[in-house]
């Protein structure tokens, strides 16, 4: 009897370590996203699912043209993202399974009321986080040459846009595209 005890002890005793150590939240603000996707019957994938960019990542509140290199990063950690989860890109002038439209802002985006109510997603970090702003990526895909979206996903993220080196940047911008791309299936 003591030893079935001590055996139903030790087993609660190791799940609750192993629980309450994956509870703790993560403290730094460039470390935590909210990411909102919803995927509708419509989206089919099978090998050979091929995409398209319908135009170039639209960063959407830099009419100056200051954030054009990290739409092109971004764009491009998107796709790569993509391809490791087993899409193939093609050009414009071969025939794609769906277009791909992707846009990004600094700041919320409920100051951008035409790319919310495109999108109809609201990404949300819980609280503000003293010396950093939000950003936001937002991702549709449809298939080719139509306007019924079949998947949407939008992230929102801290950021720290001046004070972080080009490279840690460069690598936050991969590490949004792999947290928003995240719930879209795998091609096997």
């Amino acid at each position: 009897m003591i030893t079935r005890l001590s055996l139903l002890m030790l087993l609660f005793t190791t799940l609750w370590a192993c629980s309450s150590g994956t509870a703790t939240p993560k403290t730094d603000p460039l470390e935590q996203a909210s990411a909102v996707a919803v995927t509708l019957p419509g989206f089919i994938t099978e090998p050979g699912t091929t995409l398209h960019w319908h135009r170039e990542l639209l960063w959407v509140d830099d009419p100056d043209g200051r954030y054009e290199r990290r739409a092109k990063v971004l764009q491009q950690a998107l796709q790569l993202e993509f391809e490791r989860k087993g899409y193939r890109f093609v050009s414009g002038d071969q025939e794609a399974t769906y277009d791909v439209v992707a846009v990004a802002m600094l700041g919320q985006l409920a100051d951008q009321k035409e790319v919310q109510d495109f999108f109809r997603l609201y990404p949300s970090l819980a609280k503000p986080a003293a010396g950093y702003g939000r950003g936001t990526v937002l991702v549709a895909i449809a298939p080719a040459g139509s306007n019924e979206i079949v998947w949407r996903g939008a992230l929102e993220v801290y950021t720290d846009p001046g004070k972080l080196p080009l490279a840690q940047r460069e690598a936050r911008l991969r590490w949004a595209a792999q947290q928003l791309l995240r719930s879209i299936p795998a091609i096997h």
